[in-house]
């Protein structure tokens, strides 16, 4: 992870962040896509509260995912201590504070954003108008928690896991980060099937997840040196290849 890649990320978040912003503040895109899963015949989300869809693609994904973030934590604490060759101190503390802060930030931010998932909205049944996420609520609408989306964030956690693993293996890092963009995006499409969620939180939740990894990352030092300056830092092994020193 180098200064120039890091520099490419952060351009990279600024430039999806206005396209975000653009096309969700600009158009009825969230509702469009909301819609296939509202049934007007009964008013609601048919798999809101399924009997089937709900335990096994909600909870049980939940429950799955959150046990193996436990798991994950106990090992990052461990490689914490220098007992994981393959996993750098700073590389475990990276996947340790991922794993708590991405989910912690978005819960927060779901307490004080005050927008109301899709089956709080009028055009689904609900109560409250669709806004944008810059618009201002108007008085008199209960609040509501639904921004950025948590159940989605749950996955896309991972992201700092991969990250974290880039100096042990960037075949196996690109692997993990490739595996929790789909692991977020689908738990993310399950919720919202629900009517728990619309796009635009799901993909919020990836933004500030990628965003979080990247940041800790650089205040851990693990992505602030130059091709170059590493290479300073390098000698050849009895094989021929660099090792750092």
């Amino acid at each position: 992870m180098t200064r120039r890649w890091l520099l490419g990320q952060v351009a990279f978040l600024a430039l999806s962040a206005g396209l975000l912003l653009l096309v969700f503040e600009n158009s009825s895109l969230d509702l469009l896509l909301a819609r296939p899963f509202f049934d007007e015949q009964l008013n609601d989300f048919p798999l809101r509260k399924n009997s089937f869809f709900n335990p096994v693609f909600y909870y049980g994904f939940k429950f799955a995912v959150s046990a193996a973030g436990v798991m994950a934590l106990a090992i990052c604490l461990f490689a914490c201590r220098g007992r994981l060759l393959w996993l750098p101190k700073k590389n475990a503390w990276l996947a340790l504070l991922g794993l708590i802060l991405i989910p912690s930030a978005v819960a927060l931010l779901k307490l004080n954003t005050n927008r109301h998932c899709p089956w709080d909205i009028a055009e689904f049944g609900g109560f409250a108008p669709y806004l944008g996420l810059l618009a201002d609520m108007p008085e008199g609408i209960v609040r509501g928690v639904c921004f950025p989306a948590a159940h989605a964030a749950t996955g896309f956690m991972w992201l700092a896991v991969g990250l974290a693993l880039h100096t042990h293996s960037p075949q196996l890092s690109r692997r993990v980060v490739w595996g929790a963009l789909v692991l977020g995006v689908l738990m993310g499409l399950t919720r919202q099937a629900q009517g728990g969620h619309f796009v635009s939180h799901t993909l919020w939740s990836a933004w500030l997840a990628w965003a979080i990894s990247l940041g800790l990352a650089a205040m851990l030092g693990l992505a602030g040196r130059s091709s170059a300056e590493r290479t300073e830092h390098q000698t050849p092994d009895r094989r021929g290849e660099y090792q750092t020193q």
